[in-house]
């Protein structure tokens, strides 16, 4: 009797110590999250609970980055911190990045994206729904303007959906997966290794920028 109350008392508390762990230490869930990965086969790498959480791991990707593709909606994480040292390293010449940024300029006829995916924010954010989405955007074109560099740093633009955002060195690729009810920042960013979903959206963001021009 004494040996099984032993033995719960044991389980009990290495299960409270994995709660805790959990609950508690970033490190072990990027264990766990890892290791799970691993077993499973996935070419998942890491989790985060939105661009908070993964800027760090981004930045420092791509400070060793020597070729970056960025998709983005409205573009305000490439003024930040996170992507301050790349830009730099593009303007001296020491690594290629190529942007992707919605289409400003509309065809009559055309799908205004941007107009959509405002419509989806204005929901849940009271301050889009006049414009605000595009005039962001195009604050982002100014910002990069002065700072390309053919063959270094390019911008071009996209019209598709605003459903995500890429990040990619040629080791990693982030996914943040936009959703209709909340702002991309508060997404989850999914980290994958080289494999089969970082060639499918490499492929992806590839065959955006053939079909584009310089913005």
């Amino acid at each position: 009797m004494g040996f099984l109350r032993d033995t719960g008392a044991s389980l009990f508390a290495s299960a409270l110590f994995v709660a805790l762990a959990w609950a508690l230490s970033k490190t072990a869930r990027r264990f766990l999250r890892g290791l799970a990965a691993h077993l499973l086969h996935l070419d998942v790498e890491e989790v985060f609970r939105n661009s908070r959480e993964a800027a760090s791991d981004i930045k420092r990707e791509l400070s060793r980055a020597r070729e970056v593709s960025i998709l983005t909606g409205r573009g305000a994480e490439l003024q930040r911190d996170s992507f301050e040292e790349l830009l730099l390293r593009c303007q001296a010449r020491r690594c290629r990045c190529r942007i992707l940024l919605p289409k400003l300029d509309v065809a009559a006829g055309e799908a205004n994206w941007i107009t959509n995916r405002e419509e989806e924010m204005q929901a849940f954010d009271a301050a889009f729904g006049t414009g605000l989405l595009r005039r962001q955007i195009a604050a982002t074109y100014d910002y990069l303007a002065p700072l390309s560099v053919v063959g270094h740093l390019e911008v071009r633009d996209y019209s598709v959906p605003h459903i995500g955002r890429i990040v990619a060195t040629e080791r990693v690729l982030y996914l943040t997966p936009y959703t209709a009810d909340r702002h991309g920042r508060e997404s989850t960013v999914i980290k994958y290794r080289r494999g089969e979903t970082y060639d499918f959206l490499m492929r992806l963001v590839d065959k955006l920028w053939a079909a584009s021009g310089p913005a």
